[in-house]
């Protein structure tokens, strides 16, 4: 009892930190700027698991290696299955996802840069377009034959998060100078009037965004270069480097900002080059891109946690709607729904479990229980398959489990202190 009373103290000191944080005016923004993009992002997410687990022509349901139900459908095999239009309809179904989610970097570009108007006083309607401009004109475009699908390719919440804010800043402050606080034409309609003025603000803030892009550009790029040359694999294999990433990974998800999103160049310079180099047969790299997907499994355990431990009816009710997404390791209705983000109460559990995994994995295939991961799998493939097929072995989904128990007991005890507490009327 003594050890809890403890526990519970801790914990109630640590909530005005907390909510000081939840009350800062500009992480507010970024937080509300994710709850807008929710839906979008769900929606993608779940065309994502429907395409890729389902209608990927290679994939388990219906390439030829696993239940070959593409055969099936079109009644050909080998290349005549490859360019039967079927397939060109999957493959056109898939290019449509990746479009999404470039989708949701622009969309988040649009929410938080009105957001952030609202905070500098600035027009909200003007600011969004410029932040939106300036997105589109600085974001480096993909590789690719220069469409605007490969234009908006991935999830550059990064560079878009960056944008908006800096864009927005610009804005906001060249509005109020004093060349910018003119009427030019007075007779004309206020509202024409309002944007008529917003010509030269919207000008100057888009050519100091140029020359930023350049300076920026050029210095990110002798970053980015330099990493990728300098630094040896060795130490993006060192255990405590790769534990780090964990971390900062799920630091920044409890901040309120999508942390794979946000290290996305930090996972191509290290770890997707050491997954496709574990693909080729030439190495056997532990720490991957596949590692880290298939070690983050643990928003599961809290769900389990929360269903064993909880006595919260609005907690239970929330890890039931979000299992289904969990399943498919879509972790965002319970991080902002619950909510996970911010919250005092799990804090430590959700930087140190995917920590405690990433460790599991490592010793089991450092000792050679587990196979390295070869395979490149879905990020939504469902936990056991994914491990499994990762790293051609059975093992690899025996890993996840033993991961999915220790994460059970790793959130129980906060989950049952959090019974301690008092969170309000609505929620108990």
């Amino acid at each position: 009892m003594r050890i809890e009373s403890e526990r519970v103290f801790a914990l109630a000191s640590f909530l005005p930190f907390t909510k000081s944080l939840s009350q800062n005016r500009f992480l507010k923004a970024v937080r509300h700027s994710f709850f807008a993009i929710l839906p979008f992002l769900l929606a993608v997410s779940f065309l994502d698991v429907l395409i890729n687990l389902i209608l990927n022509p290679a994939g388990f349901v219906m390439g030829e290696t696993g239940l070959n139900i593409g055969k099936f459908l079109t009644g050909v095999s080998g290349a005549d299955y490859l360019s039967h239009p079927f397939v060109a309809i999957m493959k056109e179904l898939n290019r449509m996802v990746g479009l999404g989610y470039g989708l949701l970097s622009m969309i988040f570009t649009m929410s938080l840069s009105r957001r952030l108007a609202e905070i500098w006083n600035a027009d909200t309607l003007m600011t969004s377009l410029c932040a939106l401009c300036a997105f589109l004109f600085l974001i480096p475009a993909a590789s690719g034959d220069g469409e605007f699908v490969d234009y908006i390719a991935g999830r550059r919440f990064l560079p878009a998060f960056l944008v908006a804010v800096i864009a927005s800043y610009i804005y906001a402050y060249v509005s109020k100078t004093k060349i910018c606080l003119y009427e030019p034409l007075p007779h004309l309609p206020k509202n024409l009037s309002k944007f008529y003025t917003a010509a030269l603000p919207v000008t100057l803030t888009m050519v100091a965004l140029a020359f930023l892009s350049i300076i920026a550009g050029g210095v990110a790029e002798f970053f980015l270069n330099f990493l990728a040359k300098t630094i040896p694999d060795s130490f993006w294999q060192n255990p405590l480097v790769a534990f780090s990433y964990q971390g900062i990974i799920g630091l920044l998800w409890w901040l309120g900002f999508p942390g794979y999103g946000f290290v996305t160049n930090i996972e191509e310079i290290a770890y997707v080059p050491a997954q496709l180099s574990n693909q080729s047969g030439e190495t056997a790299y532990i720490f991957t891109s596949g590692f880290f997907e298939s070690s983050a499994l643990h928003i599961m355990g809290l769900i389990i946690a929360i269903f064993v431990f909880s006595k919260h009816g609005n907690w239970r009710k929330v890890a039931l709607i979000a299992l289904p997404c969990a399943v498919f390791n879509i972790q965002d209705p319970i991080m902002f729904c619950l909510p996970v983000i911010l919250n005092p109460v799990f804090f430590i559990p959700y930087i140190i479990a995917p920590i405690a995994n990433a460790a599991l994995g490592y010793i089991a295939i450092l000792w050679g229980v587990v196979p390295v991961f070869t395979e490149v799998v879905p990020w939504t493939m469902p936990m056991i398959f994914s491990g499994s097929l990762g790293t051609g072995s059975y093992m690899g989904g025996a890993l996840q489990v033993a991961s999915l128990v220790m994460d059970i007991f790793i959130y129980a005890p906060f989950v049952i202190t959090a019974n301690m507490l008092e969170f309000g009327e609505g929620e108990k």
